[in-house]
């Protein structure tokens, strides 16, 4: 996990590719004081004004509307400092893409915006998962035999200077394909990569999720199997449920992703301004609930790491963090999961007769 107790450098990067925390001194806050706070989402899914954190994992968190009792001072600049906060709770999650359409809707004017971009290193980590947009471009651009590596940095800079005719010669028919200037061509093409950026920045967390839950749900066999608890129904019914959700959540997220890899392959030979917009629209149409059942499923995460670092502890704690921290909020992203997923999967597939 992270650590958020790092060196302020640090602690900005940390922040800006989090996918559950926003840091307050983004915003154009009244109170000065509050700008040294962070919104973020708990273990228990609720949104929390951070105050402070420690190594060690302790947090000082209030709700939004206690924020007064802690920061007084001018009335006016703190009535319209919570207005804002209130709207921002809302949002299903703080990572960077959520945080532009959330502060967008808000009216808000974001002082850095480099804050609501991930971080250079967060970016490369991301390369090799952007191989599904790059390797069909440099293809399209230098045939199939090309050697280009992964970055979409890269293939950018190939479409702004051609390298030789034979690609500026792909580059124009692809302008007219989108109908778009050649000179514009560019910017859309970042675009569509930011979108496909976006994607993988999701997956990445999915990617970190999935052995976590299979450790948390060994974890919980181990004293529901093999403690004195094994003769508890209500603890039997609780942990099976709870194992069921997580296993129902990670399993639809990961088909959702592999429906995704099927779906959103660009014939670059034969694209249009039609097919260019509906892989767009298709990731767009998921990135809030991707968000908000990743996002839940991180912090619930976090938090078991930092609690359990080395696993352990008696079936007495195990079965109290299970109830009191991991079972809260649970039902509910599986319901947004499973909504999102009948929506994405193309009717009359195996994936959607499976989801019925």
């Amino acid at each position: 996990m992270p650590d958020a107790s790092k060196p302020a450098s640090t602690i900005a990067d940390y922040d800006r590719d989090s996918i559950h925390i926003l840091p307050l001194s983004i915003l154009p806050l009244g109170s000065a004081a509050l700008g040294r706070a962070r919104l973020i989402k708990n273990h228990r899914l609720e949104t929390r004004v951070e105050l402070f954190r420690e190594t060690g994992g302790g947090s000082g968190q209030i709700a939004i509307d206690e924020v007064p009792d802690f920061f007084p001072g001018d009335g006016a600049a703190l009535a319209g400092d919570m207005a804002l906060l209130r709207k921002l709770g809302e949002l299903p999650a703080y990572d960077p893409y959520t945080l532009r359409i959330g502060l967008r809707r808000a009216g808000v004017n974001v002082l850095d915006l480099g804050a609501l971009q991930l971080s250079a290193a967060k970016r490369a980590e991301l390369q090799p998962l952007m191989r599904g947009i790059t390797r069909p471009l440099v293809t399209y651009l230098y045939g199939a035999g090309a050697r280009f590596g992964q970055n979409m940095d890269a293939v950018m800079r190939t479409v702004e200077s051609p390298a030789s005719p034979m690609v500026r010669q792909r580059i124009l028919a692809m302008a007219i394909s989108l109908r778009v200037d050649p000179d514009a061509l560019p910017d859309m093409l970042e675009d569509y990569g930011d979108t496909y950026l976006a994607l993988s920045y999701y997956r990445g967390y999915l990617i970190y999720a999935l052995p976590v839950v299979s450790r948390i749900i060994d974890w919980m066999r181990e004293i529901r199997q093999d403690s004195f608890l094994r003769s508890d129904p209500n603890v039997q019914r609780s942990f099976q449920r709870i194992e069921g959700l997580l296993n129902l959540i990670t399993t639809s997220v990961t088909r959702r992703f592999n429906d995704f890899d099927r779906q959103k392959v660009l014939n670059w030979d034969a694209v249009t301004l039609d097919s260019f917009r509906a892989v767009r629209a298709m990731v767009s149409e998921h990135q809030e609930s991707l968000a908000q059942v990743l996002c839940g499923l991180t912090v619930k995460i976090y938090e078991w790491e930092q609690r359990f670092p080395s696993g352990g502890g008696s079936p007495e704690k195990r079965a109290d963090f299970v109830n009191s921290d991991l079972k809260p909020g649970l039902e509910m992203l599986w319901q947004i999961e499973r909504k999102a997923a009948s929506l994405g999967v193309p009717h009359g597939s195996p994936d959607s007769r499976e989801a019925a």
